[in-house]
């Protein structure tokens, strides 16, 4: 039977690590990007590996500054010196993109996803502390579209103004998980910046989508939406998106995949 591959996507708020295996990923686990120290890394590493083979790792990070302590745990617990995910790699697509060392490793990993998950072509809308969206047409990252993400919007009205509370919408329960059930008019003040955010973001979406559909002259463009507030934003919706909560985490193991067969075969 073949090993694992700890794949682990490191975002500015939250961290993400899984296993993957034959395009499978199982065992995820969030951490806290900014407050979490050695200590929970190795937790969360041997409780996720234990009595596992482990034939690898990669990680994928926006946080530079992170970088060192996960590359050593990682390393610690493969037995062999991890990845990472960067433009130079073979990534099953092309890149057309003036500056392909700008692009976050996260847009790299989530275009390789749905490329191979959905071909081409496709735009990734990623529900992180951004909104980006990534286009890949004729197997090629062509570039995308980046807005303030939902947690930014509701820290920001919380910290900029008197009277409006901090709201954490992933652990908020005074509007239904599906869209059409859900109130237009809120009643309270919380429930009022729920649906504004619920309804703004889901505009925001349809009208980006809208307009790189008729950029790129393609009707039959798929949209596929990843990241923690993805599903909670965009379920029950009139769209036809694809919500599909592992994709970061497959398109570093596809990454991997891919640039581990090149190494076997030369």
């Amino acid at each position: 039977m073949s090993g694992f591959v700890i794949v682990v996507d490191m975002g500015n708020t939250s961290t993400t690590v899984g296993l993957a295996r034959a395009g499978r990923i199982s065992g995820i686990s969030h951490l806290p990007t900014r407050t979490t120290c050695r200590k929970d890394v190795t937790a969360v590493l041997t409780r996720l590996t234990r009595n596992r083979l482990i034939t690898g790792a990669m990680l994928c990070s926006v946080v530079p500054q992170r970088n060192h302590l996960w590359l050593r745990e990682l390393q610690a617990v493969s037995g062999r010196l991890p990845r990472m995910v960067h433009h130079r790699m073979k990534l099953g697509l092309r890149i057309e993109y003036p500056n392909p060392a700008s692009i976050g490793a996260d847009r790299l990993a989530n275009a390789c996803g749905a490329a191979y998950r959905y071909g081409s072509p496709v735009i990734v809308a990623d529900f992180g502390t951004a909104l980006t969206f990534d286009v890949v047409a004729k197997n090629a990252y062509m570039g995308g579209i980046i807005v303030p993400g939902l947690p930014l919007m509701t820290d920001y009205l919380a910290e900029k103004t008197a009277l409006l509370p901090h709201l954490r919408l992933d652990r908020y329960h005074g509007i239904p998980r599906n869209l059409r059930a859900m109130p237009v008019i809120g009643k309270n003040t919380r429930q009022a910046m729920a649906i504004g955010a619920r309804l703004g973001y889901l505009g925001m979406v349809r009208e980006i989508f809208t307009r790189l559909q008729h950029t790129l002259k393609d009707r039959t463009v798929r949209l596929c939406a990843t990241g923690g507030y993805s599903a909670w934003a965009l379920a029950g919706c009139d769209l036809r998106v694809r919500i599909d909560p592992d994709l970061t985490l497959f398109g570093i193991s596809r990454i991997y995949e891919l640039n581990t067969s090149r190494e076997n075969m030369a």
